[in-house]
């Protein structure tokens, strides 16, 4: 968890209206996807609401887990309604469909027994799944927990949430539960810069004796660190390092310079991992490409980030690219199949509730692989 959370006000307030219906005692009408590519901060958000909801003592029980957690559907039901702990509580009716094992649950294939399971479940203990990394997650293991979601939420206290990158979208699509889309989706992107800054400031803010910022070195940091959470994280951290070190109560220019050097260094490996996952991909010449039509633009229509991977692919026939060697290139798939892998690694995105707008992960990262091509020829 950072200092302090800035700029996710209205994420928290919709997943706080949610968990009112399972306080309730009441199933949450509808599940909650966080979508964002790496760094934005999901994750931050979750561990934010779990500890909203431990807060509230024992009254709802909660699961945190990932996708690693559950390898399949009867790993799923073991994770949501342990045996030893409900299976006393459950009706004969479901005696014929389902074991025990010595793993958990046996279902003997049948998916749809988990939904009776999980509503049994909750009628005596509230339950809120917080579910990471969900755009890892086995279509068949995802297809089982939205449909027992669905049916659970319906009549029992339940919520679902799940987070991922971009990628989660194409995931859900695969898992054919056609009522996936009408989940709350919640878009978490880069901060605005208000917000920013409030998540540099305030906890130097809290220090005794405080420990200020200088409005020129402020917006140096902003404009260094893209108002992209990680790296926010990054120069809060680099920067608390030389206050320490010179004894400092005011964040000047000469602070910031020093600061600047730790985190370039640190933004460097990053850039270079992200830059290497490109690569294997074979992707890193559409990623050129696009670097190059963004320019300074914040924004594209899908026609147009559609018509540069067109036009990248077109020019890679005949100019071989450096990454020709990654083992499976995207570099002549259809469109969709680029756009969606690109949304993936968070190079560009877009967001729920944009329709047609796409717009780049991380901006600097962008401008960073078009000059790095630009050094290289």
């Amino acid at each position: 968890m950072p200092p302090y959370l800035a700029g996710r006000e209205a994420e928290q307030q919709t997943l706080m209206g949610l968990l009112a219906y399972v306080e309730a005692g009441r199933g949450a009408p509808r599940d909650v996807v966080l979508c964002g590519p790496r760094g934005n901060g999901k994750t931050v958000l979750l561990r934010w609401f779990q500890r909203e909801i431990a807060a509230r003592g024992n009254q709802i029980d909660l699961l945190w887990r990932t996708p690693s957690d559950l390898p399949s559907v009867d790993a799923l039901a073991t994770t949501l309604v342990p045996p030893r702990r409900f299976r006393s509580m459950l009706p004969d009716t479901l005696s014929l469909s389902v074991g025990v094992g010595r793993a958990g649950w046996d279902l003997k294939n049948n998916a749809g027994t988990l939904a009776e399971l999980l509503t049994v479940r909750c009628g005596q203990r509230p339950l809120v799944v917080l579910l990471d990394e969900a755009h890892t997650l086995d279509p068949v293991v995802g297809q089982a927990l939205l449909n027992a979601s669905q049916s659970a939420s319906g009549v029992a206290p339940f919520l679902l949430v799940l987070a991922g990158t971009p990628g989660l979208e194409p995931r859900l699509h695969a898992m054919s539960a056609t009522f996936w889309d009408r989940a709350e989706h919640l878009a978490i992107g880069l901060l605005e810069r208000t917000a920013s800054a409030d998540a540099l400031t305030r906890p130097f803010g809290t220090e005794s004796p405080s420990v200020t910022f200088e409005e020129v070195a402020l917006q140096q940091v902003l404009d260094d660190s893209q108002c992209y959470p990680y790296f926010l994280q990054l120069f809060g951290a680099a920067l608390w390092d030389v206050v320490v070190a010179d004894n400092k109560q005011v964040i000047d220019e000469s602070v910031v310079a020093r600061a600047t050097t730790i985190f370039d260094e640190k933004k460097g490996t990053y850039y270079r991992h992200r830059r290497n996952e490109l690569q294997r991909a074979g992707l890193l010449h559409v990623a050129r490409a696009f670097a190059n039509a963004f320019g300074e633009r914040a924004t594209m229509s899908q026609a147009e980030v559609d018509e540069v991977i067109v036009r990248a692919q077109t020019d890679v026939l005949t100019d071989a690219p450096s990454d020709a060697s990654a083992p499976e290139p995207l570099d002549h798939a259809s469109p969709i199949r680029v756009r969606d892998h690109l949304a993936a690694v968070g190079y560009v995105w877009n967001p729920p509730g944009e329709n047609d707008v796409w717009q780049p992960g991380i901006p600097s990262l962008m401008r960073h692989i078009g000059t790095a091509a630009t050094a290289a020829t």
